[in-house]
């Protein structure tokens, strides 16, 4: 490419705004590295495009006020490019949200180069994508100060085509196809474009980082609409992905579920969970009602990347539910209780942070804990189950 760019990283003290120090680097490996703000800016002024790890909402927010002329050039941001363009786990090796919360002082201009081999890496991934993907994501993000910067170093611009038309022909069979795309382009371009993202990712188990959770939170919304929410007219990927009775089979081995007195108790409650309905089963001891949030969960993690959050009393219920899912196979359920060891609670809440897990049981004290405050809102919740009304007799 004949632009010419450079990459910035800037240490800023967060409460002060003290300029710490400053770092930058050219394709053609020139270099800058002091707090000089001045020198600085004449390093960096004549190049097309700006590149940096939180560039927009960080570094040039902070700096371009200090900034006697305006710079020429456009910003570029691998922070917000990474989750669009490395939605699978294990993720991007350099991708990292650290520009967010600064514990430490970082090099900046070992941070400049890390940024452009980032940026390498996701001209690539973009390239990589079908010409329709590629025109999903610029229609919808074009026109965003966080994307408009890479589209134009890469020459894409939007060609006007009918978007709602391509994200139906590019996930036909992997979102419900009489959801009302047209309505989410026109309201929420830059939730959809991420949520389009994590639902192309070859592996469920895949989640949204964090820090874009909490920036944009209708991305779960989009994709538990687009993916988690039976139509009525049951379309093709309904019938498929929602359907109770596959996914029994699917998940449990069985083929059909257990009827009480002639009453189908089971399915009617599975059936109310998984078209979104909050509900109320009163079932007998050994009843099987485990299997009626267990299977929706389990349907959740897979179509929407969603996680369950089971309330139940008795440790020693929860880890047999957690052992009997395990034995068939499903790995997709921890317990985070007062019986762990400190290792084993930090591979449980590593597994549910990471979307390893679907399933999360916790007793009801536990909620009064900030970690599992924090780790709750780090990932998609799909559904609240308290397991055993004492519960609500008993912790209110």
């Amino acid at each position: 490419m004949t632009k010419s760019i450079v990459y910035i990283d800037s240490e800023i003290e967060k409460d002060s705004k003290k300029i710490w120090d400053l770092g930058a680097i050219k394709s053609d490996r020139s270099s800058f590295h002091s707090p000089s703000l001045r020198d600085f800016y004449a390093f960096i002024s004549d190049a097309d495009f700006i590149c940096g790890h939180n560039v927009v909402h960080h570094d040039l927010a902070l700096l371009t006020p200090h900034f006697e002329k305006p710079l020429r050039g456009e910003p570029i941001d691998t922070l917000y490019l990474s989750p669009l363009l490395f939605p699978c786990r294990p993720y991007h090796k350099l991708v990292k949200d650290d520009k967010l919360q600064v514990d430490q002082l970082n090099n900046p201009l070992n941070d400049s180069e890390k940024a452009m081999l980032l940026l390498a890496d996701e001209v690539n991934a973009f390239q990589a994508l079908s010409i329709k993907k590629k025109q999903i994501y610029c229609s919808l993000l074009y026109r965003q100060v966080e994307f408009k910067g890479f589209f134009d170093y890469v020459g894409f611009v939007p060609y006007g085509s009918y978007v709602p038309r391509l994200i139906r022909e590019e996930y036909a069979g992997k979102i419900c196809a009489n959801a009302n795309v047209e309505l989410m382009v026109r309201r929420c371009p830059v939730e959809l474009a991420y949520a389009l993202a994590l639902i192309g990712a070859a592996d469920y188990h895949s989640v949204t980082p964090r820090w874009l959770v909490m920036n944009y939170p209708n991305i779960e919304n989009a994709v538990k609409y687009l993916c988690g929410t039976p139509c009525k007219n049951g379309c093709a990927y309904c019938r498929d992905r929602m359907d109770i009775h596959k996914k029994l089979k699917q998940f449990f081995g069985y083929d059909r579920f257990r009827t009480y007195a002639g009453e189908p108790l089971q399915e009617r409650a599975t059936q109310a969970a998984v078209d979104g309905k909050s509900l109320l089963a009163v079932f007998p001891t050994g009843g099987g009602k485990s299997i009626t949030f267990q299977l929706p969960a389990l349907m959740a993690g897979e179509c929407a990347h969603g996680l369950t959050v089971v309330i139940s009393p008795l440790q020693s219920l929860m880890k047999d539910q957690v052992d009997n899912l395990s034995e068939k196979g499903l790995a997709d359920a921890v317990t985070v209780n007062g019986l762990l060891s400190p290792i084993e609670r930090a591979e449980a809440l590593e597994r549910v942070e990471n979307g390893l897990a679907t399933l999360l049981y916790i007793s009801p004290e536990q909620l009064r804990s900030r970690t599992i405050e924090r780790l709750l809102l780090s990932r998609n919740v799909v559904r609240f189950v308290i397991d055993e009304a004492h519960c609500f007799s008993a912790w209110g």
